[in-house]
């Protein structure tokens, strides 16, 4: 009834076809950007492959400036696909050789949600900024614990929500809202379904 006495159900209908259909031609058309020429901004290396999210945490680094040095996974199968993903990485022997690694600013993660509140907490303690897949934490007393230790190493925790920062449509869509092309937003839900895959 809201859409109808304000612009009438046909025009906010075209008017959506139009917007969705241009963003979705160009999310299929345009590349992503590549990483910026020169040296790079910072060095940073992946530990824990758990989830596919950690290809996007790299790509996201890369755009950005980084170089991808090293990488770490306990699971041979996920170093392999991984390493055929990025050809050019090493993989360490072991998580430790990367947090004693000076030469490495940041380090990424997509490791088991639990376990990634620890390892962000051991690379701040050594000196590194941490990029989690969400959830970055697991219950309160990680959280506590990684405000403790952010505030004492004064290192960066962060969380890419991927579906915010990642999504040209998530983008596009906080662009209209700047814009005020939608009125005001009192609550946004965010109810996409992963994609089913038969092989896995």
């Amino acid at each position: 009834e809201f859409l109808k006495s304000s612009l009438g159900a046909a025009a906010v209908a075209t008017a959506w076809s139009e917007v969705a259909g241009r963003s979705i031609l160009t999310a299929q058309e345009k590349p992503k950007p590549a990483a910026p020429a020169g040296p790079p901004r910072i060095r940073f290396a992946a530990i824990g492959l758990n989830h596919g999210h950690i290809n996007g945490q790299c790509e996201a680094v890369k755009r950005g400036g980084g170089e991808l040095v090293s990488f770490y996974a306990k699971e041979p199968d996920l170093a392999a696909a991984f390493q055929k993903r990025f050809p050019e990485v090493k993989l360490a022997r072991s998580e430790r050789e990367i947090l004693e690694d000076k030469s490495i600013q940041l380090i990424v993660s997509a490791s088991i949600a639990s376990e990634r509140a620890p390892l962000g907490i051991e690379a701040m303690k050594h000196g590194k900024d941490f990029m989690a897949d969400k959830p970055g934490m697991t219950s309160l007393e990680q959280l506590a614990e990684v405000k403790k230790v952010q505030a004492e190493t004064k290192r960066i925790y962060s969380i890419l929500y991927s579906e915010r920062h990642e999504n040209r449509a998530t983008i596009k869509a906080g662009e209209l809202v700047k814009a005020g092309a939608i009125g005001k937003v009192v609550q946004t839900v965010s109810v996409g379904p992963h994609r089913m895959n038969p092989k896995t």
